[in-house]
């Protein structure tokens, strides 16, 4: 991988609000930081309000709210989770009616965003035709096509980036994602895992009400005395799997209706002012989409001309959490959406979970320079780390150790600290996709582990 450019983009005058764009980079990553660790979500910042909404029974979420950008154009809000196995991990979608299109770019899960879905459709009036542009292959993005049967229209159809297929057969894809770890460390060792969250877990998969915080607090220093916890790292793989796949509300994927983006042809040069994208157009150009592959192997981005608007979906991760993630790409995806903002194409930007709000202006451009910023940060992190091994050093080792110097605000404690069980994500798995991303050379210590060195 070719060394990533650390300047700062160009900031130019906002001609929005004659404002300077120009920020500090090190204020844009703790900006950024401090939105993730306020629930992983930005406040919007929208003029505009929402015109209508639908919240979740109780009303304790957000979850499925609607929130207009343009009188045909909405995002609908999705829903983090406070712990993996207590509710879903639920993103940001967007709805746009063009002139006889209705396009639902992604469809979500669960009842409250399908609901959502069909009452912006209902508002937006009769569409000729009902296109879904799927963004990548997981479920939480996919659940809801079935929607598409009760939205009248004359033509129907799905479309989806083909190397996401394997996503497709969500508990095979994921089994395999995780397990992806075994070979190079222990997974219990090191997470915060105690009687009390362990209990409510057990609960989570079937325990009965016998499994209370002492009794698990009991059983937990019996396993360990027995030496079985190396035994239990190699199965937390599969069950972590089996929770986000239960906490999920039923998905409707209509895998057999899915059709490729690639038989329109293949992806194609775009140019936007002069940022230059690969993907394919709808409608005449009324919905542009843009294969960028940075959080799973063919992700994409939206992007609607019409309201200068774009749509993130996944594409924000800067950190290699899967196997087929590539934080390059996601890079370059946010410093061509900063061109385009800088050239007036995108005023408005939103994503799937980073940033779950529609933002624009100084707070989008804080956020996108951020993403970059974390995502040069935690590579650099690593790298030092496997620099002070040139021996080599296994991932429970770096672990350890980059966790202790760990500054609060820093990318190593920020991913700790969303780690399962709060995220269905693993510190130590990013690190090992890192390393596996970085070709860094493997070797084994005088215990047999695999170890990793420049």
């Amino acid at each position: 991988m070719n060394p990533v450019d650390r300047k700062h983009p160009k900031a130019p005058r906002n001609e929005h609000n004659g404002v300077s764009r120009l920020s500090g980079r090190n204020t844009d990553r703790r900006r950024f930081l401090d939105l993730l660790k306020n629930g992983w979500c930005a406040a919007s910042q929208h003029d505009t309000q929402s015109a209508f909404r639908i919240r979740s029974p109780g009303g304790a979420m957000a979850d499925a709210d609607i929130h207009e950008i343009a009188p045909n154009l909405c995002v609908i809000e999705g829903h983090h989770p406070h712990r993996m196995w207590e509710d879903p991990d639920i993103p940001t979608i967007a709805v746009y009616r063009g002139v006889s299109t209705l396009y639902l770019l992604d469809t979500g899960v669960g009842p409250q965003q399908r609901s959502a879905i069909l009452a912006v459709a209902q508002k937006y009036g009769p569409a000729d035709e009902v296109l879904i542009l799927s963004s990548h292959g997981h479920i939480d993005h996919l659940g809801n096509n079935d929607v598409v049967d009760d939205i009248p229209a004359t033509t129907k159809r799905n479309y989806f980036p083909r190397a996401g297929r394997p996503g497709l057969d969500a508990k095979t894809f994921f089994r395999v994602m995780y397990e992806r770890g075994a070979p190079y460390f222990d997974y219990v060792d090191g997470l915060d895992l105690d009687a009390d969250t362990v209990s409510s877990l057990l609960r989570g998969v079937g325990a009965d009400r016998r499994s209370t915080p002492d009794n698990v607090a009991s059983l937990g220093a019996a396993v360990e005395a027995a030496g079985v916890v190396p035994a239990i790292s190699k199965l937390l793989p599969g069950l972590v799997v089996d929770i986000l796949m239960s906490t999920y509300p039923p998905v409707h994927i209509r895998a057999e209706s899915i059709h490729d983006y690639e038989e329109l042809g293949p992806a194609r040069d775009i140019t936007i002012g002069q940022t230059t994208w690969s993907g394919w157009g709808f409608g005449g150009g009324e919905v542009h989409v843009f294969q960028t592959a940075g959080h799973s192997a063919g992700g994409c981005v939206f992007y609607v001309p019409e309201h200068r608007f774009l749509m993130f979906a996944d594409e924000t991760t800067g950190i290699p959490i899967w196997a087929d993630t590539d934080p390059a790409n996601t890079i370059r995806t946010m410093r061509r959406a900063l061109q385009m903002m800088d050239s007036g194409h995108v005023s408005t930007v939103c994503a799937g979970h980073r940033p779950m709000l529609p933002l624009s202006n100084d707070e989008a451009r804080a956020t996108l320079t951020g993403i970059i910023a974390g995502a040069e940060e935690f590579t650099a992190t690593v790298n030092d780390g496997i620099a002070k091994h040139p021996d080599g050093v296994c991932i429970d080792e770096l672990y350890a150790e980059l966790v202790s110097a760990a500054a609060p605000q820093s990318m190593i404690a920020l991913v700790k600290q969303l780690q399962f069980p709060v995220f269905a994500t693993f510190l130590k798995l990013t690190l090992a996709n890192e390393c596996l991303l970085q070709g860094y050379q493997q070797g084994r210590d005088d215990k047999g582990r695999i170890t990793f060195r420049a």
